[in-house]
């Protein structure tokens, strides 16, 4: 009994150092992954620990200067955004999470052919990809518009592959045939079963669809050279010869950090009812 509460005794202190060790790294990171917005919030605001006050004074003359900032031309690129990142993002999510459902729920030939080709597509360097995309709209005179940033987005293979996996370790063909022969057609199907089923993982590939749409600036800076089509990303790189980079850095961080507030409740319910399935 001696040699037992020794064991147990030794495990509990084991157990204790390694949580204390995951705490600490936790926080480190968390303290990591703050600190760039805390920072950036600290700019805007004035707010400093030794002088609180200086809060009062800074935030009107911030807003003077956020009011003067939405000139035309930021409106406008702010609005190209706005048009290019929802239309990506939405065209994204649905189209790769159709091309998931087909390979994961039906049998047809070449499917696994299909499947590896997306494989490969994947490994394909994106520098690649985008110098023959980019010759290929100049040569046919399509530089200049917003649709050529929005139809590459339908269906990437990193979302595809993504859905398949996800939609691979939840499906259900009893629930398909169910509701075939309930008399439900294949689009009902895929819209009112299979995008609720897949809610989680379209919700974390919109953030990262979202993310990666909103920061883009290699292919508008190339593509957009009328003033009236450039995004927000380049329109602030214009800006910043000007020398402010305050209220530029504030406004292209709000809609991100808004659709991660709006999408993380159903990445964590994804991961809850993951736990409870298990």
């Amino acid at each position: 009994m001696g040699d037992i509460g020794i064991n147990r005794l030794s495990v509990r202190r084991n157990e204790i150092r390694l949580k204390i060790i995951v705490y600490a790294v936790s926080v480190i990171l968390m303290l990591m992954t703050l600190y760039p917005f805390l920072l950036m919030l600290s700019d805007f605001t004035g707010f400093r620990l030794n002088d609180p006050g200086r809060v009062l004074k800074v935030l009107p003359k911030r807003w003077t200067q956020l009011v003067k900032f939405f000139k035309s031309r930021v409106v406008t690129g702010l609005i190209n955004s706005m048009i290019v990142t929802v239309c990506s993002t939405l065209l994204n999510i649905y189209f790769s999470a159709m091309t998931a459902h087909a390979i994961t729920s039906y049998k047809w030939k070449l499917r696994k052919v299909f499947s590896n080709f997306i494989m490969a597509v994947m490994m394909i360097p994106t520098v690649v990809a985008t110098g023959g995309f980019i010759r290929l709209a100049y040569k046919f005179q399509m530089n200049n518009k917003l649709s050529l940033l929005i139809l590459p987005a339908i269906a990437t293979p990193i979302s595809v592959v993504f859905m398949r996996l996800y939609l691979e370790s939840v499906f259900s063909k009893e629930l398909l045939d169910s509701a075939r022969i309930d008399g439900a057609g294949e689009f009902r199907i895929f819209n009112q079963i299979v995008l609720p089923i897949m809610k989680p993982a379209i919700a974390t590939q919109a953030i990262l669809a979202f993310v990666s749409s909103w920061n883009d600036t290699f292919l508008p800076l190339v593509l957009l050279l009328e003033e009236s089509k450039k995004t927000l990303p380049v329109v602030l790189i214009l800006n910043y010869g000007l020398g402010e980079t305050t209220i530029p850095m504030f406004v292209t961080t709000i809609p991100p950090v808004i659709v991660f507030l709006f999408l993380s409740k159903h990445i964590v319910e994804g991961v809850q009812l993951g736990s409870v399935k298990m």
